[in-house]
């Protein structure tokens, strides 16, 4: 149901990629067009009665307003016709608004006479080829997906040490009800990792597979592992391993290679004992790894990459992200939407990722805790990129390295935690206002930060992408 209230707030705002307004409802072929482009995204709302500067001035709506709203929208395949309401202005001799909503759209991608748009901010482009094809693998992820392919192999292709030690894993977490003595069949049956035949499907291969066996056939299981001497992938290598196995024991593999490379720092905690954890928490790295093995692409060419340089780790999965999923998403509440979950499912029953849906978000509070920055995701055409940053260093929203002064650390320390006035931070850091002043004033231009508000109403908090 739209207010008057809510929809002043909106013109107030100005257009965006959830909104749009128009004149009259003359304009109406635009807004089926612009609707369709809604669908592909988000959703949102088309306004009538509103000009394109926020100024409210309604219209008169009759007998065929809305049908003649309706019928424009036919043009838009699959038919998804929007809810229309009309909203009436007060004292404004019977003049109206007429909002019409789509939600995000369900058997996306959807088009407008037989072109594909979506939403660019404010406006309403034309959709590339590559995203409209993401859009068709998305509609029919949920019965053709390439973790439930056959895989050609039978059981001898399944490492069964590997299974078995899932199954106790998991019973041990209380996470999966199996039989303590089920069988390795038993154990990929229960977990929708065999096919219509009874074989092991891709996804088993990919989680317990004998990978040496396979003779070639999944050349994209495995991680590539990369330490570098500087912050550039073009210095030089003090260690470069190519690992050819099956999810779990390239994680292990990579987990152990994190543990070699980086740093350990020993604190004293609330107790007796000291207390000795990587200078990134071993948390942070088995969920960044997880995520990225979890969440790949596994029909796309390339391995995981882990890449550990002087001032941050990254770690990058072939793919991208999906169902509208963007990386300024990832640093809020989020849904989960996976590409395997399946195999996700698995990693989750086996202790190795500890709530679905939520990686991000705990990343961020456990590097916040161990005293670090905050991690970095990027998203491209080919891969998905985690950053995180290692002692003493500070990310850009893009993932690139910065100095910062002991005091911008503090502020941006403070900022982890939520947004912050400037007289705020004085406070909690202890710190002169005019001290406060400059650094955020730097942190501005490095990028690190930005300014919301107006005067003293005014509060600072960190970018996103």
């Amino acid at each position: 149901m739209n207010s008057l209230e809510e929809i002043v707030g909106l013109a107030q705002q100005g257009e965006s990629e959830t909104v749009e307004f128009k004149a009259t409802t003359g304009q109406r072929e635009a807004a089926a067009k612009t609707l369709s482009a809604m669908l592909n995204g988000r959703g949102g709302r088309v306004i009538f009665g509103i000009g394109p500067k926020g100024n409210i001035t309604g219209q008169q709506v009759g007998g065929e307003t809305l049908t003649d709203i309706t019928n424009a929208c036919l043009n838009i395949h699959p038919r998804h016709p929007p809810s229309i309401e009309r909203v009436s202005l007060p004292d404004c001799d019977g003049r109206e608004l007429v909002v019409a909503t789509v939600p995000s759209g369900g058997s996306k991608p959807y088009t407008y006479r037989d072109h594909h748009y979506m939403r660019s901010g404010a406006a309403t482009v034309d959709m590339p080829d590559e995203m409209q094809l993401s859009l068709v693998l998305e509609r029919v992820h949920g019965t053709a997906r390439w973790e439930l392919e056959a895989s050609g192999f039978d059981f001898d292709a399944i490492d069964d040490h590997e299974v078995q030690q899932f199954r106790d894993d998991a019973i041990a977490a209380r996470r999966a009800a199996f039989d303590a003595e089920a069988s390795s069949a038993d154990v990929l049956l229960a977990l929708g990792l065999l096919d219509s035949e009874g074989l092991p499907n891709r996804g088993a291969i990919a989680l317990f597979g004998r990978v040496r066996e396979l003779g070639g056939h999944f050349p994209n299981l495995g991680c590539r592992l990369v330490a570098v001497d500087g912050a550039e992938l073009a210095e030089e290598l003090h260690d470069d391993a190519l690992i050819a196995d099956n999810v779990y024991a390239s994680l292990r593999t990579a987990m152990a290679f994190c543990d070699d490379h980086l740093s350990w720092r020993t604190q004293i905690g609330d107790g007796l004992q000291a207390e000795t954890d990587s200078e990134i928490p071993r948390a942070v790295v088995r969920e960044a790894l997880a995520n990225a093995f979890g969440h790949r692409d596994y029909a796309a060419a390339g391995l995981v990459q882990v890449r550990l340089y002087a001032d941050r780790l990254e770690v990058a999965s072939p793919g991208q992200l999906h169902f509208g999923l963007t990386p300024a998403d990832l640093y809020e509440p989020h849904g989960s939407h996976p590409w395997n979950p399946v195999m996700l499912g698995c990693l989750y029953r086996r202790g190795i990722v500890e709530q679905l849906g939520s990686g991000t978000l705990r990343m961020i509070r456990m590097c916040a805790e161990a005293g670090l920055g905050r991690p970095a995701f990027l998203a491209g055409g080919a891969s998905v990129t985690c950053s995180i940053p290692r002692w003493g260093h500070w990310l850009r929203p893009d993932g690139t390295s910065v100095d910062v002064s002991k005091l911008e650390a503090a502020v941006l320390s403070a900022l982890v935690v939520g947004p912050a006035s400037r007289g705020e931070l004085a406070d909690a850091l202890m710190a002169e206002a005019a001290d406060v002043r400059e650094a955020l004033v730097e942190l501005r231009e490095m990028g690190l930060i930005r300014v919301e508000g107006h005067g003293r109403g005014s509060f600072w908090l960190l970018d996103t992408p």
